[in-house]
C-alpha cells in the first residue's frame, strides 16, 4: 500500500531521534531469539475531554488561526529533536566519516544545542499554516502542469508524424529540444483550461510561517524577518511599503505590485504582439496587473510571523481562542495525544484534500495529448487504432482513480519508545480491502524475521489495475511498432526495427499467451491476501571456492511470498499453459541461435499435502532453493523450500488475524545477523579473499553495525476503525 505523503513531512532524521539510551536500571531484558515478540495490540487510546484552551496550550500557534484554515504543519521541540539526533550512533558515525565532532569539554554539548542565528527560529516551535483558498490555488497550479503535459505530448506526436512524412529525423530532434518553447506558451495561453482564465483566477494564497520565541530573543527574531523582507526593496519601484493591523497585531512589509510588473512587460509589447494576438496580450497584461504579492512580518503573542498573500484582506487572525482553529472539532484527532511529547502535528481540511485529488493528473493528460497530436496528422497512415488505445488508457485510469477517496487528514507525531506517528483520515486509493481479515498475520511472529508485510487487496481494485496495466502494455507495444516502421536512416533505429519485427513475428503470440496464463489463470486461482516474509535463517549454498567453515556456518536471507489458493486446478492449468508456451519459445530461440535449448523439467517433492516444484540446480540445498510450493489452501514462491513449508504449516495452524496493511522491520535481528556475518567473514578473510581485512575497514564495518544498536523495530499498520482510516507508524528505539 502506498503510504500517505503527509508522513514524509516529518524530517527523516526524526526517525532516529528517540534513540537516546534508556537508563540501564529500567531496561528490560532482551527477548530470547527463539521466542517471538508479540506485536503491540491495537487498542484505541482513551480520548480525554480537552477544552479549546488546553488544546491551544499544547498546539501553540493554532490558537491564532481562523477556523477556515485549510492546512497546518507544526513542528515542536526543535532543540530537543536536534539533541536526540546528535545522541544517536548514526550521527556519530557520520561525524567521524566527515572528520568533524570529537571530544567536547563538559557542558559544550548542551551549549551547542542552543541554536543561534536564523536556526534559532526553529528551536522551539515552527508552524506553517495554509489559509483559505490554498487548495484551490494549488489546484490551479496542478491544472497548469497537467495541461503543459498534454501540449508537450501533442507537440511530440505532431513532430513525429511530420518527421515520418519528410523522412528527416533531425526535425524530430529539433521539436523535442523546443518542447518548452514559445509554441507551448502560446498553446497554454489559448487553452480554455490553462489560459488567461486560469491566470485570472490564480493568486498567492495566504501562508503563515510562525516561529515561537523567548521574550528575550523576540525583538532580535523580529528584526531578522524584517531584514529578510527588506531585500525585496531591490526591485525598486515595483515595491511599496505596507503596514496593516489584524486582531490587535501590527504587520509591516512590502507589496510587490502586479501593475508595475505588467507595465514592465508592456515595454516589450511589440515583441509580444508578434507571438500573440493583440487581444490576448491585452488580457495577459490586465491579468498580471491584478496579481500582487504581500510579504509581511509581525509579532503575535509569543511568535514572530512571516506572512505571504495576495492581498491585505487575506491576513486574518483569530481574535481569541474560542474563535480559533483550536476550538474547532477539526483538531479533535489530537486530543488522545495531548499529554504526549509532541514532535509534529499535521492537519488538512477535507474540502482541500478533495480539491487537490480532483486537480491531480496522471498519464491520461499525456495519452490525450498523443491522441490529439496524431488525429488528422499526415505521414503515419491510419492511426485510429492508436488513438483508440490512448482513449482506453485514459478511461481505465479514470476508472481506477474513481476508487480513491479522501477525508480530513490529521496526523500527530510524538516521542514515546522512539517516534510514533498516528494518522487519522487522509487519502485512500482503494487498493486495500479493509474489511477482510488477514489470515496470514501470524507468519511474521518470529525474532528471526527481519521483514514482514501483509495485506489483502480489494478485488475491484485488482481487476481495474490489471485492466489498466494491460492497456498500458498494449499501447506501448503499438507505439513501438509505429516507431519501428518509421523510414529514418539510423543505425540505432535499424537495429530497433529488426528486433521489433523479430519480436512481432515470432514471440508476440508467446508473450500474449504467457500474460493471459499469468493474469487470468494464475491470478484467478489465488485469493487477494499476500504475505511477504524475509528471515535470516537460510543455510549457505556450497559454492566452489567458499571455505567449508563458511558454508557450514553462514546464514543467508530467505524470502517467501505466500497467498491463499482458491482454485488449485486452475493454478495447475496456468502452469501447464506457461510451460507449453515457454517450451515453444525456447524452441524458437534454439532455431535462431543454432543451439538446442531444451525446456528444463522441474522436480517435485511432497510433504503434508503440499507439493514443492523446483528446477535441479548445482550447489543448492533445501534451504537455498528457488521453488514454488502448492497445497489445497496455500501457495508460496520462495528462495527456500524449507521456509516455504514452515510458513504453510503455520498458515494451516491459523492464529491471529489483522485487518488492513501491516509491515514490520526488525532491526535487532538485522544487528545480530550483521555481527555474526562480520565475525565469520573476518575469521575467514584469508581463505575468502587471500588477505585479512584492513583495520580501518573493520572499524568502519563495526561502527556501521553499531548504528543498529540504537534501533529496535519499525512497525506500520493502516486499518479502518469504523469509517475512519487510521495509520500507526512506530519507529521503536532501544
Amino acid at each position: 500500500m502506498k503510504l500517505r505523503a503527509s508522513w514524509l513531512l516529518i524530517p527523516a532524521v526524526a526517525l532516529s531521534l528517540g534513540a537516546c539510551r534508556k537508563e540501564e536500571a529500567v531496561k528490560s531484558p532482551e527477548t530470547p531469539a527463539a521466542v517471538a515478540e508479540a506485536p503491540a495490540p491495537e487498542v484505541p487510546l482513551p480520548v480525554p475531554s480537552v477544552t479549546p484552551e488546553e488544546r491551544a496550550a499544547k498546539l501553540g500557534f493554532v490558537r491564532h488561526l481562523t477556523q477556515d484554515t485549510e492546512g497546518v504543519l507544526a513542528f515542536y521541540n526543535g532543540t530537543k529533536t536536534a539533541s536526540r539526533a546528535k545522541a544517536t550512533k548514526l550521527w556519530q558515525l557520520v561525524e567521524n566519516q566527515m572528520g568533524v565532532g570529537g571530544d567536547e569539554p563538559a557542558g559544550a554539548g548542551a551549549a551547542a544545542d542552543e541554536a543561534t542565528g536564523p536556526a534559532a527560529l526553529f528551536g522551539t516551535e515552527f508552524t506553517l499554516a495554509l489559509g483559505k483558498s490554498t487548495a484551490a490555488q494549488t489546484g490551479n497550479l496542478l491544472t497548469f502542469n497537467r495541461r503543459m503535459s498534454y501540449f508537450q505530448m501533442r507537440s511530440i506526436a505532431k513532430a513525429f508524424a511530420a518527421a515520418v512524412k519528410s523522412g528527416d529525423a533531425s526535425s524530430l530532434g529539433d521539436s523535442l529540444a523546443n518542447s518548452y518553447g514559445a509554441d507551448l506558451f502560446k498553446d497554454l495561453l489559448k487553452d480554455p483550461q490553462s489560459g488567461i482564465s486560469l491566470l485570472e483566477k490564480t493568486q498567492m494564497p495566504p501562508v503563515y510561517m510562525a516561529f515561537r520565541t523567548k521574550e528575550a530573543d523576540r525583538a532580535a527574531a523580529a528584526q531578522q524577518l524584517a531584514a529578510m523582507i527588506a531585500n525585496a526593496n531591490l526591485l525598486g519601484e515595483m515595491v511599496e511599503p505596507v503596514a496593516i493591523e489584524t486582531a490587535g497585531c501590527q504587520f509591516e512589509g512590502v507589496k510587490i505590485l502586479g501593475a508595475k510588473i505588467s507595465a514592465t512587460m508592456a515595454e516589450d509589447r511589440a515583441d509580444m504582439d508578434e507571438e500573440l494576438a493583440a487581444a490576448t496580450v491585452d488580457q495577459l497584461l490586465a491579468a498580471v496587473a491584478k496579481k500582487d504579492l504581500l510579504i509581511l512580518s509581525g509579532t503575535v503573542g509569543d511568535y514572530v510571523v512571516l506572512f505571504l498573500g495576495g492581498s491585505t484582506a487575506d491576513l486574518k487572525l483569530a481574535g481569541d481562542v474560542g474563535q480559533s482553529l483550536a476550538a474547532s472539532d477539526a483538531l479533535a484527532f489530537g486530543d488522545a495525544f495531548v499529554s504526549k511529547d509532541l514532535a509534529a502535528v499535521v492537519y488538512g481540511q477535507k474540502q482541500a484534500m478533495d480539491t487537490l485529488m480532483g486537480a491531480a493528473g496522471g498519464l491520461a493528460e499525456m495519452t490525450d495529448g498523443l491522441r490529439d497530436g496524431l488525429t488528422g496528422a499526415d505521414g503515419l497512415g491510419d492511426t485510429r487504432d492508436l488513438e483508440a488505445m490512448f482513449k482506453i488508457v485514459a478511461e481505465r485510469e479514470a476508472a481506477l482513480r474513481q476508487l480513491a477517496g479522501s477525508d480530513s487528514l490529521g496526523m500527530v507525531a510524538f516521542f514515546e519508545d522512539g517516534l510514533k506517528i498516528e494518522s487519522h483520515g487522509g487519502t485512500d486509493n482503494g487498493m486495500v480491502d479493509w474489511k477482510s481479515p488477514n489470515k496470514l498475520a501470524g507468519l511474521g511472529a518470529s525474532e528471526d524475521v527481519v521483514l514482514f508485510a501483509n495485506m489483502t487487496s480489494g478485488a475491484v481494485y485488482d481487476e481495474k489495475a490489471r485492466a489498466y496495466a494491460e492497456a498500458l502494455l498494449e499501447t506501448a507495444y503499438a507505439m513501438g511498432m509505429r516507431v519501428a516502421e518509421a523510414p529514418f536512416e539510423s543505425k540505432q533505429l535499424t537495429q530497433f526495427t529488426e528486433m521489433a519485427k523479430l519480436f512481432d513475428g515470432k514471440f508476440r503470440p508467446d508473450m500474449l499467451a504467457l500474460w493471459d496464463a499469468y493474469s487470468n489463470d494464475f491470478g484467478g486461482s489465488l485469493g487477494h491476501e499476500r504475505a511477504l516474509v524475509v528471515d535470516l535463517k537460510g543455510s549457505a549454498p556450497a559454492i566452489p571456492g567458499l571455505p567449508q567453515a563458511v558454508v557450514d556456518t553462514a546464514k543467508v536471507p530467505r524470502v517467501s511470498l505466500v497467498a491463499p489458493v482458491t482454485d488449485r486446478s486452475k493454478l495447475a492449468d496456468s502452469w501447464d499453459k506457461m510451460n507449453t508456451t515457454l517450451t515453444g519459445t525456447l524452441a524458437k530461440i534454439s532455431g535462431l541461435t543454432g543451439q538446442e535449448i531444451p525446456m528444463q523439467k522441474p522436480l517435485s517433492s511432497e510433504k503434508n499435502g503440499n507439493t514443492t516444484w523446483f528446477f535441479p540446480l548445482p550447489f543448492f540445498n533445501d534451504d537455498f532453493l528457488p521453488s514454488v510450493t502448492v497445497g489445497d489452501k496455500w501457495f508460496a514462491v520462495s528462495s527456500s523450500k524449507n521456509q516455504a513449508l514452515d510458513l504453510l504449516a503455520k498458515a494451516d495452524a491459523g492464529g491471529e488475524t489483522r485487518h488492513g496493511f501491516y509491515m514490520r522491520v526488525n532491526f535487532k535481528a538485522l544487528e545480530r545477523y550483521s555481527q555474526d556475518t562480520f565475525k565469520l567473514v573476518d575469521e575467514n578473510a584469508g581463505a575468502i579473499t587471500g588477505a585479512a581485512l584492513p583495520v580501518d575497514r573493520k572499524k568502519l564495518i563495526q561502527d556501521s553495525i553499531a548504528v543498529l544498536g540504537d534501533l529496535d523495530t519499525l512497525t506500520v499498520h493502516s486499518r479502518r476503525e469504523g469509517a475512519v482510516l487510521r495509520s500507526r507508524v512506530h519507529f521503536k528505539t532501544r
